[in-house]
């Protein structure tokens, strides 16, 4: 499960340093060196420590990247991974093949997934969320008519600040099928703070953001005027848009059978 904060060729000290920081001791690689010469440690028993710190950081790891999954609001059951998506169906572009490296998030340029039904854009946004858990970056999935219903909610709470840290902190926030709801004033008004807010942050991130419709018809989905403008500006000023043609994939495994239904012929019992 562990993937990130693999070793390499370090010493023996800078990997149990590196481990102990991991699990929460920031001890130096020459403090764990002096301290191997003045309890005159061999090799052996070097190596034995070195085991037991590698085995607590994985721990420590593979409970960070699963407190991240949980938060993340991903499906976990049969998950969509960037493993399971056939990329030989999507021809034309090699540039979506690198979605795998999650250079858009180390970039800050935002992604856009665009096409009809059936291509991949959730699967593959879903697959980017789960890969950011993977590497020990929070990331935070919704639907657009779940996160106008979060925002409407917000206003009419008065808890707007909850809800806004809540889209602001995580690396990834992925926001699937921009579309198929209206926003009104209030929730436009808020998504652009959310947009706004994760523009000045620091560090890896990124809005992934899937559509049925290009980002010209987006005033048919946001009430705001100026306000949605704007907040297009801040999404698609750093960004890479894919724009997936084609028909749909689903269905693939279907099996349809032609059968007829034949008239059943009763025999009458005869006298004699």
């Amino acid at each position: 499960m562990t993937r990130f904060g693999a070793g390499g060729d370090a010493s023996v000290f800078e990997r149990i340093a590196a481990d102990a920081k991991t699990v929460g001791s920031n001890v130096t690689a020459a403090e764990i060196a002096c301290l191997a010469e003045s309890k005159d440690m061999g090799p052996d028993e070097l190596g034995a420590v070195a085991d037991i710190m590698e085995h607590l950081a994985r721990k420590k790891r593979e409970a960070a990247i699963q407190m991240y999954l949980n938060m993340s609001r991903i499906p976990q059951k049969s998950p969509k991974t960037f493993e399971n998506f056939d990329f030989g169906r999507l021809k034309g572009c090699d540039a979506i093949a690198r979605l795998p490296t999650l250079s858009n998030l180390y970039a800050r340029r935002n992604l856009a997934l665009i096409g009809p039904e059936g291509v991949g854009k959730s699967h593959l946004a879903k697959a980017y969320g789960r890969e950011c858990c993977m590497r020990g970056m929070p990331a935070y999935y919704i639907k657009a008519r779940e996160l106008s219903d979060k925002l409407a909610k917000a206003v009419r709470l008065g808890n707007e600040a909850s809800v806004m840290a809540q889209l602001i902190r995580p690396a990834c926030l992925i926001i699937d099928e921009i579309g198929r709801c209206r926003f009104d004033r209030a929730c436009t008004d808020l998504l652009f703070h959310v947009v706004d807010s994760r523009g000045e942050k620091d560090g890896p991130n990124l809005v992934l953001m899937t559509s049925n419709f290009t980002a010209d018809k987006w005033d048919e989905c946001f009430t705001g005027g100026s306000t949605l403008l704007c907040t297009l500006d801040r999404l698609f000023d750093e960004a890479t848009v894919f724009m997936i043609k084609g028909s749909s994939f689903r269905g693939q495994g279907l099996e349809t059978y032609s059968v007829e239904a034949v008239p059943t012929v009763s025999k009458l019992a005869t006298k004699d």
